[in-house]
């Protein structure tokens, strides 16, 4: 899609002539494919309205797919009317699964040729193959009354509906819109759309980024939901999407080209406060063996107790048992100078230990201490050995 338009100049003087040049202009074709769906929702929107306007009918929405947006129809018509309408999508549809089945099936040499599963890439390759194939041939130029009783005709003997109500269609849509009128109002509340937007965009987008043609599709989309088939103000679509922008979105992008500084490629994520998210909890560990000591650290393997250790006892590091009398040379353990500590009671809340303390004989237990023997065999660090 191109225009014309005529401009003059003057490169060089040539007496009291000027050249006429003929400049070309396009439309930003990246920038309208990257808008598409955008495009798209203001277009259904706009032609939605000019209907509704001219034959006093309203939209109601009405969910196709389980789980997907719904879409506005022409309320009061009926959804078996609406099928039958589209025949040619049924056509593609049957025949892509019979070539989805040939692709999965094909063997090349006794192997498979291509993957058991059809990829996004290779599902859309098989779609234009299906379209390409169930294409119907081009017909006649024939009038329009003409298709409008071709059109009946087919409508009441194929789509299942009464022929009364396909005769009186028109009647039973403007009295469904009459109730829509009365039942809802057109009243579009910028802060409830600008949160609704931001919610729908951040949950549909992958990751919670999106960009601002993606806020602006979901208002134009917020608003046909609205005012079900009526006008709206010019320029709403974008007062919503600034106040989400401005309220619920967070900038994260990173340019690092001249476009990535436009305000249509800013990447955002949804503003919500970390208190309104549910805490992350921790997921359950099994129980060790009976045979084996919790370990210190929930990522570290157990240790084996020893062999004198009862089922459920830890071991404390052993240490000299001070008494009234001389220190005994040997080395004795907390376990052996006093009774064990009750179930639950003294266990440290540090994650970098896992010993238990004795607060019974904590006054008893000390560092254990060189004897004068042992002293006088350690090296002075002053002192140079021959």
């Amino acid at each position: 899609m191109s225009s014309k338009r005529d401009s003059w100049k003057s490169p060089g003087r040539q007496g009291n002539k000027s050249i006429r040049r003929r400049a070309y202009s396009s439309i930003h074709t990246t920038a309208l494919h990257e808008n598409t769906v955008a495009a798209s929702a203001l277009y259904n929107e706009i032609v939605a309205a000019e209907v509704c306007e001219a034959l006093g009918l309203a939209t109601e929405p009405h969910t196709v797919t389980p789980g997907r947006r719904p879409v506005m129809e022409i309320a009061g018509v009926p959804h078996e009317l609406i099928r039958w309408t589209s025949r040619r999508s049924d056509q593609i549809a049957a025949c892509l699964a019979e070539l989805e089945h040939e692709y999965v099936t094909a063997v090349d040499d006794g192997e498979p040729k291509f993957l058991p599963v059809v990829s996004e890439r290779a599902r859309a390759k098989l779609n234009q193959i299906a379209a390409r194939k169930t294409r119907p041939a081009k017909k006649k130029t024939r009038p329009l009354t003409r298709l409008r009783e071709e059109w009946k005709e087919s409508a009441i003997r194929t789509s299942g509906v009464a022929a009364d109500v396909i005769n009186a269609l028109l009647e039973y849509a403007r009295a469904a819109a009459a109730a829509i009128r009365a039942r809802v109002a057109a009243m579009v509340d910028v802060a409830l759309a600008a949160l609704d937007v931001t919610a729908t965009v951040f949950v549909m987008n992958d990751g919670g980024r999106f960009h601002r043609r993606h806020l602006l599709a979901e208002a134009r989309r917020h608003l046909a939901l609205v005012l079900r088939g009526r006008r709206r103000d010019p320029g709403l679509d974008d007062q919503i999407v600034a106040a989400a922008i401005s309220t619920h979105c967070l900038d994260i992008s990173e340019p690092k080209t001249v476009r990535g500084l436009e305000s249509g490629y800013r990447l955002y994520t949804a503003r919500w406060a970390l208190s309104d998210l549910p805490a992350r909890r921790r997921s359950p560990t099994a129980a060790p063996a009976p045979d084996r000591q919790p370990p210190a650290d929930p990522g570290a393997p157990a240790v084996p107790r020893a062999p004198d250790q009862t089922v459920g006892e830890w071991e404390i590091p052993a240490s000299r048992c001070s008494t009234s009398g001389p220190s005994s040379p040997a080395r004795w353990t907390a376990r052996s100078c006093a009774p064990p500590p009750p179930c639950g009671a003294g266990r440290t809340t540090s994650s970098h230990t896992s010993r238990r303390r004795c607060p019974s004989n904590c006054s008893r237990l000390r560092p254990p201490t060189l004897s004068t023997a042992t002293r006088s065999r350690r090296p002075n660090p002053g002192r140079r050995s021959t």
